[in-house]
């Protein structure tokens, strides 16, 4: 069938269908969820609504995120649209968040993998791995590392530089800066886990064998029980050890284990640093306390108010009778990414956290405070914690809290499309503009239906052999669904065209033929290895067979 042919029957076909309105673009109006429905082809039944969808307006969040980090808008140093210029410290949080939002999306329509969401994930990596060399105070490592305020350039432990057997852990890439090289090393291994290209590979095993030495020897390969700081934990604005941070690295070790074979977590590079988590660096509750002094912290960013004990856990600013300094924010982060590796403990602190944090505003809505030591504060902190808890609610399932949270965070802020309908932010610029991103991604964080441990691990080997869309017109479509029904021999395409487009399929082993209600609709073309499909502008939902 030529490809003049197969546009025109695919227009007819969903023209009598209903699901075609000529050249007419819903970018700005869109719908909450992608429609859904059964076909059945040739005997074989095919719900839609049993594979994961994305919704119109996670899309064209993407779509606005894509603005803020492509390299096709902006240099990996350059930060047009994210407000952040009176900010420091922060943005290697975002895009790491980012990134693991993006990961979500990905694995939601895991059969759409063209360069548009390759590159995104790419251009993150990149732009977290700004020098200041080459970027100077628009870097990250300026922004996060050598700022003034905080003044961290290369460190040495025990923190006393006439000790001559002091271990060298400092350094921006070092040992003693674990809230970026976790976070960077996270985002690399979900980058091979969604993408599988090998190119970071090496580069996250140094990271992987450097926390190996971190916290199982004295710094110098000899072994020593709890590593180099005695905690089997790594520490970051030096010297302090944090749960939430060290999730990350332990996150990053299972999906590593899961993707290469290696058997870090099997052979307990992590055990001794999750007893230390659940037995020492506890409240008074059995949550986790935010912040462990290992040594006098370093840098000009610090108050000695702010510790009491060296070691020690650190101490609240507004209760001195409190046993320590407690977080909302620490517990979202730190319960969501440590529930893969134990979810009897997550599980059994979540509800604990809950009612110990939350705070009515009325029946459809709530938030989290920043800490019981000071119930009737709210700032920043409280924002911050809402927000990982919106995320740890979807995981937990508890979906009544998570549409509290949201409609806390969200109600008061406009949603703006673009004039092309292709992009939509939530207007925080009345408040707080540097909110802006952070909107965008906390809401497909909190709405997608995958979370982080259904991420940690690795995909079935057999995955990478599936027929997948590995090219596309991107910028003309909406992908709600795709993804490749191994048991049932079929792909799932459930897609909004704006504008006339050509979607290539890999992987296909014979000509395939397109589907919809039961109805043949013709072979695709091919081209080369591959299989092209040409749409008109409407709505699809499509069996691929």
């Amino acid at each position: 069938m030529s490809n003049a042919l197969t546009k025109n029957k695919f227009f007819v076909v969903a023209l009598m269908m209903l699901l075609v309105f000529g050249g007419l673009t819903f970018g700005n109006f869109p719908g909450q969820t992608a429609p859904s429905g059964i076909q059945t082809v040739d005997g074989t039944v095919y719900n839609f609504g049993d594979y994961t969808s994305m919704d119109h307006e996670m899309l064209g969040i993407f779509n606005y995120l894509d603005t803020l980090v492509s390299s096709d808008y902006q240099g990996y140093g350059e930060w047009d649209g994210w407000y952040a210029e009176n900010f420091h410290g922060l943005h290697h949080y975002v895009l790491a968040f980012m990134a693991y939002t993006a990961s979500f999306l990905f694995e939601t329509t895991p059969g759409y993998r063209t360069d548009y969401y390759r590159e995104f994930a790419y251009d993150l990596i990149k732009k977290m791995n700004t020098t200041q060399a080459e970027w100077g105070e628009n870097s990250i490592e300026f922004k996060e590392w050598s700022h003034p305020d905080y003044n961290y350039v290369d460190y040495y432990y025990p923190n006393d530089p006439e000790d001559p057997n002091a271990v060298f852990t400092g350094g921006f890439r070092g040992p003693a800066n674990i809230m970026w090289t976790g976070h960077y090393a996270l985002m690399e291994t979900l980058y091979e886990r969604s993408f599988n290209t090998g190119e970071f590979v090496d580069e996250i095993t140094w990271f992987v064998e450097d926390w190996e030495n971190s916290l199982t020897t004295d710094g110098n390969g000899n072994p020593q029980e709890g590593g180099i700081w005695g905690t089997g934990l790594i520490p970051c604005e030096p010297y302090i050890v944090f749960v939430q941070c060290n999730s990350i690295p332990i996150t990053c070790t299972e999906l590593y284990d899961s993707l290469y074979g290696t058997s870090y977590i099997e052979n307990g590079m992590w055990d001794y640093g999750l007893d230390f988590i659940n037995n020492v660096m506890q409240d008074d509750y059995d949550l986790p306390m935010d912040g462990y002094y290992v040594d006098t912290p370093t840098g000009s960013h610090y108050d000695p108010d702010r510790y009491q004990q060296v070691p020690g856990p650190a101490q609240s600013l507004y209760n001195p009778d409190a046993s320590c300094k407690v977080s909302s924010y620490t517990n979202g982060w730190s319960l969501a990414f440590l529930e893969h590796i134990q979810p009897e403990v997550s599980q059994a602190e979540y509800p604990v956290f809950k009612d110990l944090f939350m705070k009515d505003v009325d029946a459809n809505m709530a938030y989290m405070i920043d800490t019981y030591n000071n119930p009737s504060g709210f700032g920043t902190m409280d924002i911050l914690g809402t927000l990982f808890s919106m995320q740890l609610a979807k995981q937990m399932g508890d979906f009544s809290t998570r549409d509290r949270l949201v409609n806390f965070m969200y109600n008061n802020y406009n949603k703006v499309w673009s004039t092309d309908g292709r992009t939509m932010h939530y207007d925080t610029l009345s408040l707080e503009p540097f909110l802006q991103s952070v909107l965008g991604f906390g809401w497909i964080w909190a709405h997608a239906p995958h979370s982080i441990k259904d991420i940690t691990d690795a995909r079935p080997v057999e995955f990478w052999d599936y027929p997948y869309i590995s090219a596309a017109d991107d910028g003309n479509i909406w992908v709600y669904q795709a993804e490749w029904d191994a048991a049932k021999h079929g792909f799932i395409l459930n897609i909004q065209v704006d504008q006339e487009s050509t979607l290539t399929f890999s992987n296909f082993d014979s000509t395939p033929t397109a589907y919809t209600c039961g109805i043949s609709l013709g072979q695709l073309e091919l081209v080369g290895s591959n299989y092209e499909l040409t749409l008109s502008p409407g709505t699809y939902q499509l069996v691929i067979i």
